[in-house]
């Protein structure tokens, strides 16, 4: 297994770890989750550049690859509407799911014609987005447990902050039918 491969494996660990300590109600926990959340984002990008410049892309992680930021963000999200609904809403979460299961089945639509399609920028976008604001979600919620003098609109801006990643998917997923849309009219025939 090569170096860029090793990295996306470490990623679906470090997605399971945030998961689990999310889950737990202690802030040092969030906190640790915090750290491994933003190791995940850095090994996203790492293992990237390493393939690319190494010249190692292999099939595994290009499967892997989006498969290991689909289980940290989604994990994510998911532990932190368990841990704090009130901030979270169940809503923007499922629309996130459903998006990443949407177009995940469009890939395969894409795959099984023939025709494979790369990552979008506007996908891209979405994932780059999504990562710092979960990030900034975990931070934010951290500080709340830990420091009494967090001023109130932290919880607002999270709360805003699940919607924006919410109304991202949207749009990206909107993007991603468009550029199927012909593949999709052609597949219900």
């Amino acid at each position: 297994m090569n170096l860029a491969n090793r990295l996306t494996v470490a990623r679906f660990a470090m997605a399971c770890a945030v998961f689990a300590f999310l889950l737990l109600s202690r802030p040092a926990f969030h906190w640790a989750a915090f750290v491994l959340f933003a190791l995940a984002i850095a090994t996203d990008w790492f293992d990237g550049q390493v393939a690319r410049r190494m010249k190692i892309v292999s099939a595994f992680g290009k499967v892997a690859d989006p498969i290991a930021d689909k289980v940290l963000v989604l994990g994510a999200f998911m532990a932190l509407e368990r841990s704090h609904p009130a901030m979270i809403p169940l809503w923007a979460v499922f629309i996130i799911l459903a998006r990443e299961l949407l177009i995940g089945g469009l890939r395969v639509l894409h795959a099984v014609s023939g025709r494979p399609v790369a990552a979008e920028k506007w996908g891209k976008w979405k994932m780059g987005f999504q990562s710092f604001a979960v990030l900034a979600i975990i931070g934010l919620l951290s500080a709340t447990e830990t420091w009494s003098g967090v001023p109130l609109w932290a919880g607002i801006l999270i709360y805003y902050l699940t919607v924006l990643c919410a109304l991202a998917s949207l749009s990206s997923a909107y993007f991603y039918y468009r550029n199927s849309r012909k593949l999709l009219e052609s597949s219900w025939s």
